[in-house]
Protein backbone atom coordinates (compact mmCIF):
# COMPACT_ATOMS: atom_id res chain seq x y z
CA UNK A 1 0.00 0.00 0.00
CA UNK A 2 1.16 3.86 -0.73
CA UNK A 3 0.47 7.16 -1.17
CA UNK A 4 0.11 9.01 -4.59
CA UNK A 5 1.03 13.07 -4.82
CA UNK A 6 0.91 14.30 -8.08
CA UNK A 7 1.40 18.04 -8.58
CA UNK A 8 0.50 19.81 -12.10
CA UNK A 9 1.73 23.37 -12.30
CA UNK A 10 0.22 25.38 -15.14
CA UNK A 11 0.59 28.10 -17.33
CA UNK A 12 4.23 27.43 -17.17
CA UNK A 13 4.95 28.54 -13.74
CA UNK A 14 7.94 27.00 -11.64
CA UNK A 15 6.49 24.57 -8.83
CA UNK A 16 7.22 25.00 -5.29
CA UNK A 17 9.14 21.62 -4.89
CA UNK A 18 9.46 22.64 -0.97
CA UNK A 19 5.99 22.44 -0.42
CA UNK A 20 5.25 19.58 -2.87
CA UNK A 21 7.83 17.75 -1.01
CA UNK A 22 5.87 18.90 2.69
CA UNK A 23 2.84 17.72 1.37
CA UNK A 24 3.87 14.18 0.13
CA UNK A 25 5.22 13.85 3.90
CA UNK A 26 1.48 13.73 5.02
CA UNK A 27 1.22 10.36 3.02
CA UNK A 28 4.36 9.23 5.15
CA UNK A 29 2.05 6.75 7.21
CA UNK A 30 0.82 5.35 3.96
CA UNK A 31 4.14 4.38 2.81
CA UNK A 32 6.93 4.62 5.83
CA UNK A 33 9.35 2.21 4.18
CA UNK A 34 10.47 4.47 1.07
CA UNK A 35 9.49 8.17 0.16
CA UNK A 36 10.67 9.25 -3.70
CA UNK A 37 9.75 11.64 -6.67
CA UNK A 38 10.84 12.72 -9.83
CA UNK A 39 10.09 16.54 -11.23
CA UNK A 40 9.82 16.97 -15.02
CA UNK A 41 10.61 20.24 -16.89
CA UNK A 42 10.22 22.05 -13.18
CA UNK A 43 5.99 21.80 -13.58
CA UNK A 44 5.64 18.36 -12.67
CA UNK A 45 5.46 16.52 -9.34
CA UNK A 46 5.35 12.86 -9.42
CA UNK A 47 5.63 11.46 -5.47
CA UNK A 48 5.28 7.88 -4.42
CA UNK A 49 5.34 6.42 -0.32
CA UNK A 50 5.63 3.27 -0.53
CA UNK A 51 4.32 0.44 2.28
CA UNK A 52 6.30 -2.72 0.93
CA UNK A 53 4.39 -5.85 0.86
CA UNK A 54 5.22 -7.46 -2.28
CA UNK A 55 8.96 -8.01 -3.90
CA UNK A 56 11.19 -5.37 -2.82
CA UNK A 57 11.65 -1.62 -2.79
CA UNK A 58 15.47 -1.74 -4.03
CA UNK A 59 15.28 -0.14 -7.34
CA UNK A 60 12.65 2.36 -7.55
CA UNK A 61 13.22 3.79 -11.25
CA UNK A 62 12.70 -0.10 -12.44
CA UNK A 63 9.13 -0.34 -10.25
CA UNK A 64 7.86 2.51 -11.14
CA UNK A 65 8.83 2.81 -14.53
CA UNK A 66 8.29 1.02 -17.97
CA UNK A 67 11.39 -0.93 -19.86
CA UNK A 68 11.07 2.26 -22.62
CA UNK A 69 11.16 4.64 -20.41
CA UNK A 70 7.66 6.15 -21.76
CA UNK A 71 5.61 5.29 -18.89
CA UNK A 72 5.92 6.56 -15.59
CA UNK A 73 3.50 5.44 -12.41
CA UNK A 74 2.07 6.41 -9.04
CA UNK A 75 0.47 3.36 -7.58
CA UNK A 76 -1.50 2.58 -4.34
CA UNK A 77 -2.77 -0.79 -3.74
CA UNK A 78 -2.43 -4.58 -4.72
CA UNK A 79 -3.03 -6.36 -7.85
CA UNK A 80 -3.24 -10.17 -6.86
CA UNK A 81 -3.07 -11.33 -10.13
CA UNK A 82 0.17 -9.89 -11.24
CA UNK A 83 1.92 -12.89 -11.67
CA UNK A 84 -0.88 -14.34 -14.26
CA UNK A 85 -0.85 -10.85 -15.83
CA UNK A 86 2.92 -10.95 -16.38
CA UNK A 87 3.69 -14.70 -17.96
CA UNK A 88 0.19 -13.79 -20.23
CA UNK A 89 1.24 -10.57 -21.57
CA UNK A 90 4.78 -9.65 -20.65
CA UNK A 91 7.12 -12.87 -20.62
CA UNK A 92 6.61 -13.64 -24.31
CA UNK A 93 6.17 -9.94 -25.71
CA UNK A 94 9.19 -8.53 -23.89
CA UNK A 95 11.81 -10.68 -23.56
CA UNK A 96 13.69 -7.59 -21.56
CA UNK A 97 11.14 -7.88 -18.87
CA UNK A 98 12.85 -9.54 -15.78
CA UNK A 99 10.75 -12.59 -14.55
CA UNK A 100 9.60 -12.13 -10.80
CA UNK A 101 9.04 -8.41 -10.46
CA UNK A 102 6.28 -6.37 -8.09
CA UNK A 103 2.36 -5.53 -9.03
CA UNK A 104 3.73 -2.27 -9.33
CA UNK A 105 6.59 -3.39 -12.25
CA UNK A 106 3.82 -5.33 -14.33
CA UNK A 107 1.09 -2.84 -13.81
CA UNK A 108 3.78 0.01 -15.50
CA UNK A 109 4.45 -2.75 -17.74
CA UNK A 110 1.11 -3.61 -19.36
CA UNK A 111 0.71 0.02 -20.75
CA UNK A 112 3.52 -1.01 -23.16
CA UNK A 113 1.38 -3.94 -24.63
CA UNK A 114 -1.71 -2.91 -23.92
CA UNK A 115 -3.88 0.70 -24.60
CA UNK A 116 -5.03 2.60 -21.48
CA UNK A 117 -8.82 1.27 -21.75
CA UNK A 118 -7.94 -2.50 -21.73
CA UNK A 119 -5.37 -2.74 -19.03
CA UNK A 120 -7.73 -1.77 -15.91
CA UNK A 121 -10.19 -4.58 -16.80
CA UNK A 122 -7.60 -7.34 -16.97
CA UNK A 123 -6.28 -6.09 -13.06
CA UNK A 124 -7.91 -8.09 -10.41
CA UNK A 125 -7.14 -6.33 -7.18
CA UNK A 126 -7.46 -2.76 -5.03
CA UNK A 127 -5.90 0.12 -6.96
CA UNK A 128 -5.68 3.18 -7.47
CA UNK A 129 -3.14 4.87 -10.03
CA UNK A 130 -1.79 7.82 -12.06
CA UNK A 131 0.12 7.34 -15.50
CA UNK A 132 2.32 9.92 -16.97
CA UNK A 133 2.79 8.80 -20.84
CA UNK A 134 6.02 10.95 -21.92
CA UNK A 135 5.09 9.91 -25.50
CA UNK A 136 1.14 11.60 -25.69
CA UNK A 137 2.22 14.04 -22.67
CA UNK A 138 -1.01 13.08 -20.46
CA UNK A 139 -1.40 11.92 -17.16
CA UNK A 140 -4.12 9.60 -16.77
CA UNK A 141 -5.81 7.96 -13.46
CA UNK A 142 -7.51 5.01 -12.76
CA UNK A 143 -9.65 3.66 -9.86
CA UNK A 144 -10.50 0.47 -8.99
CA UNK A 145 -14.14 -0.60 -10.45
CA UNK A 146 -15.22 -1.60 -6.11
CA UNK A 147 -13.84 1.66 -4.76
CA UNK A 148 -11.45 0.66 -2.66
CA UNK A 149 -9.02 2.87 -3.15
CA UNK A 150 -9.27 6.51 -3.88
CA UNK A 151 -7.56 9.59 -5.84
CA UNK A 152 -9.03 13.36 -4.95
CA UNK A 153 -8.55 15.82 -7.57
CA UNK A 154 -7.91 19.42 -6.89
CA UNK A 155 -7.65 22.29 -9.60
CA UNK A 156 -7.35 26.09 -9.83
CA UNK A 157 -6.35 28.44 -11.95
CA UNK A 158 -2.48 27.77 -10.89
CA UNK A 159 -1.78 23.97 -10.86
CA UNK A 160 -3.87 20.71 -10.72
CA UNK A 161 -3.28 18.25 -7.40
CA UNK A 162 -3.66 14.81 -7.59
CA UNK A 163 -3.68 12.63 -3.91
CA UNK A 164 -4.54 9.49 -2.50
CA UNK A 165 -5.86 11.55 0.75
CA UNK A 166 -7.23 15.17 1.08
CA UNK A 167 -4.82 16.24 3.86
CA UNK A 168 -1.60 16.61 1.35
CA UNK A 169 -4.26 19.35 -0.89
CA UNK A 170 -5.06 20.85 1.99
CA UNK A 171 -1.39 21.57 3.05
CA UNK A 172 -0.55 22.86 -0.68
CA UNK A 173 -4.05 24.97 -0.86
CA UNK A 174 -4.71 26.19 2.89
CA UNK A 175 -7.56 28.44 2.36
CA UNK A 176 -9.39 25.90 1.68
CA UNK A 177 -12.18 25.61 3.96
CA UNK A 178 -15.28 23.09 4.25
CA UNK A 179 -18.66 23.28 2.52
CA UNK A 180 -21.32 23.86 5.02
CA UNK A 181 -23.98 22.68 2.83
CA UNK A 182 -22.12 19.48 2.87
CA UNK A 183 -21.91 19.11 6.48
CA UNK A 184 -25.61 19.76 6.43
CA UNK A 185 -26.59 17.28 4.04
CA UNK A 186 -25.05 14.47 6.20
CA UNK A 187 -28.35 14.85 8.38
CA UNK A 188 -30.11 13.49 5.68
CA UNK A 189 -28.42 10.28 4.97
CA UNK A 190 -27.14 7.30 7.36
CA UNK A 191 -23.51 7.78 7.44
CA UNK A 192 -21.32 10.95 6.17
CA UNK A 193 -20.98 9.91 2.14
CA UNK A 194 -20.20 11.30 -0.75
CA UNK A 195 -20.14 10.57 -4.54
CA UNK A 196 -18.01 12.71 -6.65
CA UNK A 197 -18.02 15.33 -4.52
CA UNK A 198 -16.00 16.13 -0.82
CA UNK A 199 -16.24 18.38 2.40
CA UNK A 200 -13.86 20.77 0.29
CA UNK A 201 -15.17 22.86 -2.76
CA UNK A 202 -12.27 22.37 -5.99
CA UNK A 203 -11.54 18.75 -4.21
CA UNK A 204 -13.74 16.05 -5.73
CA UNK A 205 -13.02 12.13 -6.09
CA UNK A 206 -11.96 9.89 -9.26
CA UNK A 207 -15.01 7.56 -9.75
CA UNK A 208 -15.13 4.17 -9.36
CA UNK A 209 -14.09 2.46 -12.42
CA UNK A 210 -13.15 5.65 -14.29
CA UNK A 211 -10.37 6.38 -16.18
CA UNK A 212 -9.73 10.72 -16.64
CA UNK A 213 -6.80 12.13 -18.97
CA UNK A 214 -5.35 15.40 -18.75
CA UNK A 215 -3.17 16.55 -21.55
CA UNK A 216 -0.16 18.70 -19.55
CA UNK A 217 0.21 21.09 -22.45
CA UNK A 218 -3.54 21.92 -22.92
CA UNK A 219 -4.80 21.15 -19.52
CA UNK A 220 -7.62 19.53 -20.99
CA UNK A 221 -9.82 17.02 -19.60
CA UNK A 222 -11.01 13.61 -21.05
CA UNK A 223 -13.29 11.15 -18.98
CA UNK A 224 -14.55 7.23 -19.69
CA UNK A 225 -15.90 4.47 -17.48
CA UNK A 226 -13.99 1.54 -18.43
CA UNK A 227 -16.04 -0.85 -16.48
CA UNK A 228 -19.33 -1.01 -14.07
CA UNK A 229 -20.34 -3.32 -11.82
CA UNK A 230 -23.24 -3.53 -13.35
CA UNK A 231 -21.60 -5.12 -16.21
CA UNK A 232 -20.67 -8.24 -14.50
CA UNK A 233 -24.67 -9.29 -13.58
CA UNK A 234 -25.49 -12.07 -16.32
CA UNK A 235 -29.37 -12.63 -16.89
CA UNK A 236 -27.78 -16.08 -18.18
CA UNK A 237 -25.92 -16.80 -15.54
CA UNK A 238 -28.71 -15.64 -13.15
CA UNK A 239 -30.66 -18.02 -14.51
CA UNK A 240 -28.44 -20.95 -14.09
CA UNK A 241 -27.55 -20.53 -10.38
CA UNK A 242 -30.85 -19.46 -9.56
CA UNK A 243 -31.79 -24.03 -11.00
CA UNK A 244 -29.28 -24.85 -8.44
CA UNK A 245 -29.69 -25.83 -4.65
CA UNK A 246 -27.88 -23.52 -2.16
CA UNK A 247 -25.78 -26.73 -1.55
CA UNK A 248 -24.32 -26.81 -4.97
CA UNK A 249 -23.72 -22.54 -4.86
CA UNK A 250 -22.19 -22.89 -1.27
CA UNK A 251 -19.78 -25.27 -2.48
CA UNK A 252 -18.70 -23.20 -5.69
CA UNK A 253 -18.53 -19.84 -3.29
CA UNK A 254 -16.55 -21.90 -1.32
CA UNK A 255 -14.30 -22.79 -3.92
CA UNK A 256 -13.39 -19.29 -4.84
CA UNK A 257 -13.19 -17.58 -1.42
CA UNK A 258 -10.36 -20.33 -0.84
CA UNK A 259 -8.58 -19.30 -4.08
CA UNK A 260 -8.86 -15.51 -3.73
CA UNK A 261 -7.51 -15.80 -0.04
CA UNK A 262 -4.90 -18.14 -0.97
CA UNK A 263 -3.91 -15.54 -3.35
CA UNK A 264 -4.28 -12.99 -1.17
CA UNK A 265 -1.89 -14.10 1.50
CA UNK A 266 1.50 -11.90 1.98
CA UNK A 267 4.49 -13.00 1.06
CA UNK A 268 7.10 -13.24 3.76
CA UNK A 269 5.10 -10.11 5.74
CA UNK A 270 3.51 -10.52 8.58
CA UNK A 271 -0.33 -10.60 8.72
CA UNK A 272 -3.60 -9.91 11.05
CA UNK A 273 -6.86 -11.21 10.81
CA UNK A 274 -9.61 -9.88 12.55
CA UNK A 275 -11.92 -12.67 14.55
CA UNK A 276 -14.89 -10.14 15.51
CA UNK A 277 -17.38 -13.22 16.39
CA UNK A 278 -19.23 -12.15 13.23
CA UNK A 279 -19.93 -14.93 9.81
CA UNK A 280 -17.85 -12.90 7.82
CA UNK A 281 -14.42 -12.52 10.05
CA UNK A 282 -14.78 -15.71 11.20
CA UNK A 283 -14.67 -17.28 7.99
CA UNK A 284 -12.01 -15.21 6.61
CA UNK A 285 -9.62 -16.13 9.41
CA UNK A 286 -10.62 -19.77 9.26
CA UNK A 287 -9.29 -20.29 5.68
CA UNK A 288 -6.07 -17.98 6.32
CA UNK A 289 -5.88 -20.39 9.43
CA UNK A 290 -5.96 -23.57 6.99
CA UNK A 291 -3.75 -22.12 4.42
CA UNK A 292 -1.46 -19.40 5.64
CA UNK A 293 -1.55 -19.13 9.52
CA UNK A 294 -1.92 -15.46 10.20
CA UNK A 295 0.87 -13.98 12.95
CA UNK A 296 -1.85 -12.36 15.23
CA UNK A 297 -6.05 -12.34 15.59
CA UNK A 298 -7.72 -9.68 16.78
CA UNK A 299 -11.07 -8.22 17.83
CA UNK A 300 -12.02 -4.87 19.50
CA UNK A 301 -14.47 -5.17 22.43
CA UNK A 302 -16.45 -1.44 23.63
CA UNK A 303 -16.42 -2.71 27.42
CA UNK A 304 -20.51 -3.02 27.90
CA UNK A 305 -21.85 -2.73 24.81
CA UNK A 306 -20.34 -5.63 22.58
CA UNK A 307 -21.97 -8.63 23.21
CA UNK A 308 -20.14 -10.50 21.18
CA UNK A 309 -16.32 -9.90 21.21
CA UNK A 310 -16.24 -9.66 25.14
CA UNK A 311 -16.14 -13.90 24.69
CA UNK A 312 -14.42 -15.41 21.90
CA UNK A 313 -13.42 -18.50 22.99
CA UNK A 314 -15.72 -20.68 21.32
CA UNK A 315 -14.04 -18.86 18.04
CA UNK A 316 -10.22 -19.49 19.42
CA UNK A 317 -11.26 -23.74 19.68
CA UNK A 318 -12.01 -23.77 16.28
CA UNK A 319 -8.97 -21.90 15.55
CA UNK A 320 -6.46 -23.15 17.25
CA UNK A 321 -4.73 -19.67 18.31
CA UNK A 322 -5.88 -16.57 20.80
CA UNK A 323 -7.64 -13.95 19.91
CA UNK A 324 -6.25 -10.58 21.43
CA UNK A 325 -8.82 -8.67 22.44
CA UNK A 326 -8.37 -4.65 22.92
CA UNK A 327 -11.10 -3.43 25.35
CA UNK A 328 -12.19 0.05 24.31
CA UNK A 329 -13.89 2.06 27.22
CA UNK A 330 -15.47 6.01 26.45
CA UNK A 331 -12.41 7.68 27.45
CA UNK A 332 -10.31 6.07 24.88
CA UNK A 333 -12.68 6.18 21.95
CA UNK A 334 -12.95 9.45 22.33
CA UNK A 335 -9.69 10.46 22.57
CA UNK A 336 -9.22 8.56 19.21
CA UNK A 337 -11.75 10.81 17.67
CA UNK A 338 -9.46 13.60 16.52
CA UNK A 339 -6.49 11.42 15.19
CA UNK A 340 -9.05 9.81 13.07
CA UNK A 341 -10.60 12.86 11.60
CA UNK A 342 -7.46 14.29 10.99
CA UNK A 343 -6.47 11.04 8.94
CA UNK A 344 -9.96 11.61 6.95
CA UNK A 345 -9.79 14.88 6.44
CA UNK A 346 -13.11 15.38 7.53
CA UNK A 347 -15.75 14.64 10.36
CA UNK A 348 -15.53 10.58 10.75
CA UNK A 349 -17.86 9.19 7.71
CA UNK A 350 -19.32 6.44 10.73
CA UNK A 351 -18.46 5.97 13.73
CA UNK A 352 -17.12 2.59 13.11
CA UNK A 353 -13.75 4.38 12.02
CA UNK A 354 -12.93 4.22 15.93
CA UNK A 355 -12.40 0.70 16.36
CA UNK A 356 -10.51 0.37 12.96
CA UNK A 357 -8.28 2.58 13.84
CA UNK A 358 -7.44 1.24 17.30
CA UNK A 359 -7.38 -2.32 16.41
CA UNK A 360 -4.83 -0.99 13.57
CA UNK A 361 -2.65 0.85 15.96
CA UNK A 362 -2.30 -2.56 17.75
CA UNK A 363 -2.01 -5.02 14.58
CA UNK A 364 1.41 -2.17 14.18
CA UNK A 365 2.68 -2.98 17.55
CA UNK A 366 3.22 -6.75 16.81
CA UNK A 367 5.16 -5.97 13.30
CA UNK A 368 2.21 -6.76 11.02
CA UNK A 369 1.90 -5.02 8.10
CA UNK A 370 -1.75 -6.23 6.59
CA UNK A 371 -5.13 -6.98 7.80
CA UNK A 372 -7.39 -9.06 6.63
CA UNK A 373 -11.29 -8.03 7.23
CA UNK A 374 -15.12 -8.96 6.21
CA UNK A 375 -15.67 -5.00 4.89
CA UNK A 376 -18.38 -5.56 1.55
CA UNK A 377 -19.92 -8.90 3.04
CA UNK A 378 -23.25 -7.46 4.70
CA UNK A 379 -24.02 -5.04 1.16
CA UNK A 380 -22.53 -7.75 -1.37
CA UNK A 381 -24.47 -11.07 0.46
CA UNK A 382 -27.25 -9.21 2.38
CA UNK A 383 -26.15 -8.56 5.77
CA UNK A 384 -29.10 -6.07 6.60
CA UNK A 385 -33.00 -7.01 7.68
CA UNK A 386 -33.50 -4.23 5.34
CA UNK A 387 -32.93 -6.49 2.57
CA UNK A 388 -35.80 -9.18 3.36
CA UNK A 389 -38.31 -6.58 5.10
CA UNK A 390 -41.48 -5.80 3.36
CA UNK A 391 -40.51 -1.98 1.73
CA UNK A 392 -42.05 0.43 -0.94
CA UNK A 393 -41.39 -0.29 -4.70
CA UNK A 394 -42.30 3.24 -5.78
CA UNK A 395 -39.61 5.45 -4.26
CA UNK A 396 -37.46 7.95 -5.69
CA UNK A 397 -34.45 6.45 -3.44
CA UNK A 398 -33.55 3.06 -2.51
CA UNK A 399 -35.29 1.96 0.62
CA UNK A 400 -32.25 0.65 2.34
CA UNK A 401 -31.32 2.64 5.07
CA UNK A 402 -28.09 3.21 3.76
CA UNK A 403 -28.43 5.21 0.90
CA UNK A 404 -32.21 6.71 1.59
CA UNK A 405 -32.66 10.26 1.38
CA UNK A 406 -33.74 11.56 5.43
CA UNK A 407 -35.67 14.63 6.31
CA UNK A 408 -33.66 15.81 9.13
CA UNK A 409 -34.55 16.98 12.58
CA UNK A 410 -32.72 20.16 12.35
CA UNK A 411 -34.06 22.79 10.65
CA UNK A 412 -30.90 24.85 8.69
CA UNK A 413 -31.23 28.08 7.49
CA UNK A 414 -30.31 28.35 3.35
CA UNK A 415 -29.01 26.11 1.47
CA UNK A 416 -30.21 23.14 -0.44
CA UNK A 417 -29.92 19.16 -0.64
CA UNK A 418 -30.90 19.06 -4.44
CA UNK A 419 -27.37 17.83 -5.46
CA UNK A 420 -27.58 14.80 -2.73
CA UNK A 421 -31.09 13.59 -3.61
CA UNK A 422 -30.04 14.09 -7.46
CA UNK A 423 -27.16 12.29 -6.16
CA UNK A 424 -28.79 9.40 -4.51
CA UNK A 425 -31.98 9.30 -7.15
CA UNK A 426 -29.35 8.66 -9.93
CA UNK A 427 -28.04 5.45 -8.06
CA UNK A 428 -31.19 4.19 -7.39
CA UNK A 429 -32.48 4.11 -10.46
CA UNK A 430 -29.21 2.92 -12.44
CA UNK A 431 -29.28 -0.18 -9.92
CA UNK A 432 -32.81 -0.69 -10.71
CA UNK A 433 -31.30 -0.56 -14.25
CA UNK A 434 -29.10 -3.35 -13.60
CA UNK A 435 -31.79 -6.05 -12.24
CA UNK A 436 -34.35 -5.23 -15.24
CA UNK A 437 -34.34 -8.49 -16.42
CA UNK A 438 -35.64 -9.51 -13.40
CA UNK A 439 -39.12 -9.89 -13.51
CA UNK A 440 -40.37 -10.29 -9.83
CA UNK A 441 -40.63 -6.85 -8.67
CA UNK A 442 -40.15 -7.81 -4.99
CA UNK A 443 -36.48 -9.70 -5.77
CA UNK A 444 -35.49 -6.73 -8.26
CA UNK A 445 -35.90 -4.36 -5.24
CA UNK A 446 -34.13 -6.69 -2.89
CA UNK A 447 -31.48 -7.41 -5.22
CA UNK A 448 -30.99 -3.51 -6.48
CA UNK A 449 -30.73 -2.91 -2.84
CA UNK A 450 -28.05 -4.71 -1.72
CA UNK A 451 -26.54 -3.31 -5.51
CA UNK A 452 -26.72 -0.01 -4.60
CA UNK A 453 -25.88 0.07 -1.07
CA UNK A 454 -22.27 -2.00 -2.17
CA UNK A 455 -21.68 -0.32 -5.11
CA UNK A 456 -22.34 3.75 -3.92
CA UNK A 457 -22.20 3.51 -0.13
CA UNK A 458 -19.50 0.63 0.42
CA UNK A 459 -16.81 2.92 -1.20
CA UNK A 460 -18.16 5.96 0.21
CA UNK A 461 -18.06 4.66 3.85
CA UNK A 462 -16.94 1.31 5.08
CA UNK A 463 -13.61 1.16 2.21
CA UNK A 464 -12.96 4.66 3.27
CA UNK A 465 -12.91 3.17 6.96
CA UNK A 466 -10.82 0.18 6.23
CA UNK A 467 -8.16 2.46 4.01
CA UNK A 468 -7.81 5.74 6.03
CA UNK A 469 -8.21 4.00 9.69
CA UNK A 470 -5.49 1.58 8.73
CA UNK A 471 -3.04 3.33 6.44
CA UNK A 472 -3.16 6.00 9.05
CA UNK A 473 -0.98 3.25 11.07
CA UNK A 474 1.21 1.58 8.27
CA UNK A 475 -1.27 -1.17 7.77
CA UNK A 476 -3.30 -2.78 4.68
CA UNK A 477 -6.27 -4.01 4.69
CA UNK A 478 -7.90 -7.03 2.72
CA UNK A 479 -11.27 -8.10 2.17
CA UNK A 480 -11.77 -11.36 0.04
CA UNK A 481 -15.73 -9.93 -0.35
CA UNK A 482 -14.67 -7.57 -2.73
CA UNK A 483 -12.23 -9.20 -5.03
CA UNK A 484 -13.77 -9.71 -8.70
CA UNK A 485 -14.43 -13.68 -8.50
CA UNK A 486 -16.85 -12.98 -5.32
CA UNK A 487 -18.27 -9.81 -6.39
CA UNK A 488 -19.17 -11.36 -10.14
CA UNK A 489 -20.43 -14.43 -8.28
CA UNK A 490 -22.44 -12.69 -5.69
CA UNK A 491 -23.98 -10.25 -8.29
CA UNK A 492 -25.70 -13.49 -10.09
CA UNK A 493 -27.04 -15.21 -7.02
CA UNK A 494 -30.39 -15.81 -6.41
CA UNK A 495 -31.75 -13.36 -3.59
CA UNK A 496 -33.20 -16.07 -1.56
CA UNK A 497 -29.51 -17.14 -0.73
CA UNK A 498 -28.55 -13.34 0.09
CA UNK A 499 -31.61 -12.74 2.21
CA UNK A 500 -34.42 -15.00 2.91
CA UNK A 501 -38.29 -13.17 2.60
CA UNK A 502 -40.00 -15.63 3.61
CA UNK A 503 -41.14 -15.35 7.00
CA UNK A 504 -41.00 -19.00 8.23
CA UNK A 505 -37.39 -19.44 7.77
CA UNK A 506 -35.36 -19.54 10.53
CA UNK A 507 -34.62 -15.77 12.21
CA UNK A 508 -31.11 -16.35 12.70
CA UNK A 509 -30.70 -17.46 8.53
CA UNK A 510 -32.93 -14.95 7.13
CA UNK A 511 -29.60 -12.50 6.26
CA UNK A 512 -26.58 -14.05 4.20
CA UNK A 513 -28.04 -17.48 4.37
CA UNK A 514 -25.43 -18.75 1.93
CA UNK A 515 -22.06 -17.55 4.09
CA UNK A 516 -24.11 -18.68 6.94
CA UNK A 517 -24.11 -22.49 5.58
CA UNK A 518 -20.53 -22.14 4.94
CA UNK A 519 -20.28 -20.94 8.30
CA UNK A 520 -21.70 -23.67 9.79
CA UNK A 521 -19.37 -26.14 8.06
CA UNK A 522 -16.48 -25.25 10.34
CA UNK A 523 -18.23 -23.72 13.19
CA UNK A 524 -21.01 -24.90 15.70
CA UNK A 525 -24.19 -23.73 15.61
CA UNK A 526 -23.69 -21.89 19.30
CA UNK A 527 -20.95 -19.76 17.71
CA UNK A 528 -23.60 -18.65 15.08
CA UNK A 529 -25.44 -15.30 16.59
CA UNK A 530 -27.72 -12.40 16.03
CA UNK A 531 -25.88 -9.51 14.44
CA UNK A 532 -25.13 -6.76 16.95
CA UNK A 533 -24.10 -4.29 14.53
CA UNK A 534 -21.52 -1.94 15.69
CA UNK A 535 -21.14 -1.23 19.12
CA UNK A 536 -18.59 2.09 20.02
CA UNK A 537 -19.17 5.33 22.04
CA UNK A 538 -20.25 7.56 19.59
CA UNK A 539 -22.90 9.71 21.97
CA UNK A 540 -20.75 9.15 24.78
CA UNK A 541 -18.05 11.10 23.35
CA UNK A 542 -20.73 14.18 23.89
CA UNK A 543 -19.36 14.44 27.51
CA UNK A 544 -16.31 15.75 26.63
CA UNK A 545 -17.65 18.74 25.02
CA UNK A 546 -20.23 19.96 27.05
CA UNK A 547 -24.40 21.22 26.03
CA UNK A 548 -25.02 20.81 22.68
CA UNK A 549 -27.18 24.29 22.99
CA UNK A 550 -23.15 25.77 23.40
CA UNK A 551 -21.49 23.87 19.85
CA UNK A 552 -20.02 25.41 17.70
CA UNK A 553 -21.50 23.64 14.84
CA UNK A 554 -24.83 25.27 15.64
CA UNK A 555 -23.50 28.43 13.85
CA UNK A 556 -21.68 26.81 11.50
CA UNK A 557 -24.19 24.70 10.20
CA UNK A 558 -27.02 27.74 10.62
CA UNK A 559 -29.23 25.64 12.30
CA UNK A 560 -32.40 27.70 13.27
CA UNK A 561 -32.84 28.08 17.16
CA UNK A 562 -35.97 26.26 17.43
CA UNK A 563 -34.63 22.95 15.69
CA UNK A 564 -32.71 22.46 19.23
CA UNK A 565 -35.02 24.60 21.67
CA UNK A 566 -36.64 22.20 24.73
CA UNK A 567 -36.21 19.44 22.45
CA UNK A 568 -34.72 15.59 22.94
CA UNK A 569 -32.57 15.11 19.82
CA UNK A 570 -32.48 11.49 18.58
CA UNK A 571 -29.28 9.55 18.85
CA UNK A 572 -28.36 9.73 14.92
CA UNK A 573 -28.69 13.37 15.46
CA UNK A 574 -26.96 13.65 18.51
CA UNK A 575 -23.99 11.86 16.96
CA UNK A 576 -23.62 13.74 13.96
CA UNK A 577 -23.51 17.28 16.02
CA UNK A 578 -20.59 15.28 18.27
CA UNK A 579 -18.45 14.46 14.77
CA UNK A 580 -19.02 17.51 13.67
CA UNK A 581 -18.16 19.35 16.69
CA UNK A 582 -15.22 17.45 17.62
CA UNK A 583 -13.84 18.19 13.40
CA UNK A 584 -14.48 22.07 14.42
CA UNK A 585 -12.78 22.22 17.56
CA UNK A 586 -9.91 19.87 18.13
CA UNK A 587 -9.05 18.93 13.80
CA UNK A 588 -9.82 21.90 11.51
Amino acid sequence: MCGILNVISKNGNELDLAACRRALSYLTWRGPDLTTYKVWDDCIFFGQTILSLTGDINNTDKHLCSVSGRFHLGFNGEIYNFRELESHWLDDKMNFFSHGGTDTQVLVNLHEVLNLREVPRLLDGMYAYSLLDMKERTISLCRDIQGEKSLYIYEDSKFIVISSEIRPILSLVPLLKPDPQTLRDYFHTRHFMFFERTLYPGIRQLLPGHIETINVDTMHWSKHCYQELGEWVDPDTMDKYSKLHIDTLTDEFESLMEGCIKQMIPEQRKYAAVVSGGVDSSLIAYYLAKHGKPDVLVAVNHVGKDRISSDLSGFEQVLGNTVNVINVDVAAYSSAISRCQQASGSPLLSHSFVGQAIQSSFVRSTGCRALFGGEGADELLGGYPCYYEKRSSDGRFSPSPYTNYYASELEFTGGSTMQLQSDLAEAWKRSLQVYESVKDPEERIAQAMMYCDFAWQLPSVGLRGADLMSMMWSVETRSVFVRRPIVKFALNLPVSVKSDANPEASPIMRAKPLLKKLFLRYYPSELLLEKQGFAGFPNESAVYLGEISDFLALDFLNVHPQSIAGRVLDKSTIWKLVNIEYFLRFTL
